[in-house]
């Protein structure tokens, strides 16, 4: 693994205080995988096409966020009830509003789909069907690129 990080250049590693910061914005603990991840390997940019967002800023920006931490804290500032729910935290986008993120209240971190082009924004976040370690490794396959939305629904608004 650190060979992968030191060729494609990733931040060192998050520290213990960042991740309990987030935690205590979120208000559940960061699912254990990618918790790891960013205490022992990088503190962002890894993951599909080097993109999951730091954790903290880190000089490198892999989305469209400085840091993860940036980002919630001011959710948490201003909340706005169309925002996705606190326990779903944005882990990485695919530009063009699409993003993914995963599940804290899940001890697997659950995978989420966020797809504001094909979906209202009532029924743009959903959950996908598994979870963080299946997406890196389905990611690792060559698999799984974009969120896959369900079914359209009846929803007059997500048929427009």
């Amino acid at each position: 693994m650190q060979a992968f990080v030191q060729a494609h250049r990733l931040p060192p590693s998050a520290s213990e205080e960042a991740v309990a910061e987030l935690e205590a914005i979120v208000g559940w603990p960061m699912p254990t995988l990618l918790r790891r991840l960013y205490l022992e390997v990088a503190n962002g940019g890894f993951g599909p096409s080097s993109r999951v967002m730091s954790l903290t800023n880190t000089g490198q920006w892999f989305s469209e966020e400085e840091s993860l931490l940036q980002s919630m804290r001011a959710a948490a500032a201003h909340p706005d009830p169309s925002d996705p729910p606190r326990h779903t935290v944005p882990l990485m986008t695919l530009g063009c509003a699409v993003w993914w993120f995963v599940d804290f209240s899940t001890p697997d971190g659950r995978m989420w789909g966020w797809e504001p082009n094909a979906r209202c924004e009532q029924h743009c976040l959903f959950p996908e069907r598994f979870t963080l370690a299946q997406w890196l490794t389905d990611w690792l396959d060559g698999n799984r690129p974009f969120p896959e939305p369900p079914p359209l629904t009846d929803c007059p608004d997500c048929q427009n």
